[in-house]
Parts: structure tokens; sequence; C-alpha cells
């Protein structure tokens, strides 16, 4: 740390620096920007980190993490650097440009609907995976790595198909604002050291539950449904008892047992109900709303909720 005496009105250079420009040795690119992991604001990994799919996994199941993985296309729409010129013609740098961009998807009207919930402006950061599998990532002061800082997240209006057209299609914008941290701020990991692919990535399946019969006055069970969000239609299996929250009158209670008599379909079992008792279920792992099966991650859309009949 400096005194400010020593600090004060002083100025190091009359602008740039000195560069290292030889071309010996491998040369680090990075491709086109396919799949985008937004990062909560804030969140640090720190250097030392153990960079694995296990690790992805529970930052993305606390929420650290939201991946959108394999964009159909992208589209870099940056603002160019712009410069005045003064009236002996001479240029002099204005405003450095910011860099934007375009992740348009093709993926169906249930991730349309969760790509129009990340509108938002400086609530997030961004890791970048090319076509070729490699990862940016922003740096900060300590060393470790951060995601780009976002300001402005939009989903666009949803791009209806035109008979024959392009397919339907939703897209999301993203425009980062620190040009220190695009130009040098920044690492690369490449492909063959990460050890797994984009599509490896963990992300969330939204899932509905649904009482598949209203519990009656001194039932001691409860019967529900899990389908996949994604067409209502598609059955969530191998669900364990533990993965099941469920409240009665805004009160939790532990179910003791847990039978899949068909595929998606789970008879819970609980202390007697009794008339007019509000049922609630919803999924939950620990301290998190989002539960692991079988290495898939789940998160409950529309909870399970009845009224006990008499």
């Amino acid at each position: 740390m400096s005194t400010l005496i020593s600090i004060i009105d002083k100025v190091n250079n009359c602008g740039g620096s000195t560069a290292n420009t030889g071309k010996l040795g491998c040369l680090q690119v990075f491709g086109t920007p396919l799949s985008v992991i937004l990062t909560k604001k804030g969140y640090v990994i720190p250097k030392e980190t153990d960079f694995t799919l296990a690790f992805l996994q529970t930052e993305v199941q606390n929420g650290n993490l939201i991946p959108l993985i394999e964009a159909s296309s992208f589209e870099d729409m940056s603002s160019e650097d712009t410069f005045s010129t003064n009236a002996a013609g001479v240029e002099r740098l204005n405003l450095q440009g910011l860099p934007k961009y375009k992740f348009m998807f093709e993926e169906g009207h249930e991730f349309y609907r969760q790509l129009s919930k990340l509108t938002s402006f400086k609530s997030k950061g961004a890791i970048l995976i090319d076509d070729s599998g490699r990862w940016l990532f922003g740096v900060n002061a300590d060393g470790d790595y951060i995601g780009l800082t976002i300001g402005q997240i939009n989903a666009e209006i949803r791009k209806t198909k035109v008979q024959g057209g392009d397919a339907e299609s939703k897209s999301v914008t993203m425009q980062f604002l620190d040009r220190l941290q695009w130009d040098l701020n920044y690492g690369i990991i490449e492909r063959d050291l990460v050890g797994f692919t984009p599509s490896d990535v963990p992300t969330v399946n939204g899932v509905n539950i649904a009482f598949s019969a209203v519990p009656a006055d001194a039932d001691t069970t409860i019967e529900v449904e899990v389908l996949l969000s994604s067409d209502n239609s598609s059955v969530v299996e191998g669900l364990l008892v533990d993965d099941f929250l469920v409240q009665v009158n805004g009160s939790t209670v532990t179910p003791s047992l847990l039978a899949e008599a068909t595929p998606g379909n789970y008879t819970l079992t609980l202390a007697a109900l009794a008339t007019s008792d509000v049922v609630t279920v919803d999924l939950i792992s620990g301290n998190y709303s989002i539960i692991v099966s079988e290495d898939v991650l789940y998160r409950a859309d529309i909870l399970g909720s009845a009224t006990v009949s008499a």
C-alpha cells in the first residue's frame, strides 16, 4: 500500500505500456462462444479449486451458476471504439466500445419461458465456452476466477416460425461492462485440460408435481405424480423419500416411507391427515431446492397442493 503523498499527481507514463509481441510457442486462441454459464453477482472461484463436474454440479445446485449450453447460433453485436477528430485532423480515442453477445436457442417453449426469467441489469457475470470446449473466465486482483462482468441481460422476444422460413427461436443478449477485464484480465482453459465437454455440464430440469388423488380425512398416505415441465408428460423416476419436502398447513412433516408404484408415481406415508388440512409437496436436498437424482438435477416449477376432503 502506498501513502497518498507518494502517489498523488504522479503519472507513470504517457499512456500505453511495453508489450511482449514475440510469436514463439503455441498460439492460444478462443473460438466461437456457443455456451455461457451465468454466475451469481460477486461469485468467485478460488484459483486452487479442483475444477470438476462434481464441483460444477454443487455450484449449480446452490444457485451460483446457471448454465446455458450449446446455443444454435452466436452473433457478435459489440460496439466499435469511437474517436474525436480535432481541427488538424488528429484523432483521439473518445470512447471504448463494449462487447455485446447474442445467443440464439431453438429448444422449445419451456426453455424459452426460463430464458425470460434472466432479463436483468448488473446482476450476473458470465463464463464463456467456445465451440471447441475452451473456457474463458475473468480474473480478479487476487488471481481468482470470476464471471465476466455483465450489464444488461435481455431475453428477446420469441421469433415465430414463418412458413418455409427459419425455425422458431428465442435469443438472449448480454453486454459486458469491463473493457479492461475483456482486454487483459481474463484466462482461458483448453478443452483437453478441462476433461469434459460443455454438454456434460449439469443443468437444472424443471418438474411439475401433481396429486394423483385428493387425500381424505384420516388418510396416512398421499399419492403424487412427478413429470418434466418441458412436456408435462415425461416421468421422473427413481426419486427417494429424502428428495421430497412435505408440508401440512405450512409445517414440515417427514414421510416415513416412499413407494414408486409405477414410474413417476409416488406414494408417501405420513401421520394421519384431517379434513381441511392443506398438503403441499416440493423437492428438497438438504438446504437446496434443486435435487440430484442419478446425476440429473431437478427443481419443482409447480408444487403439488391439495386440501384434504372429509
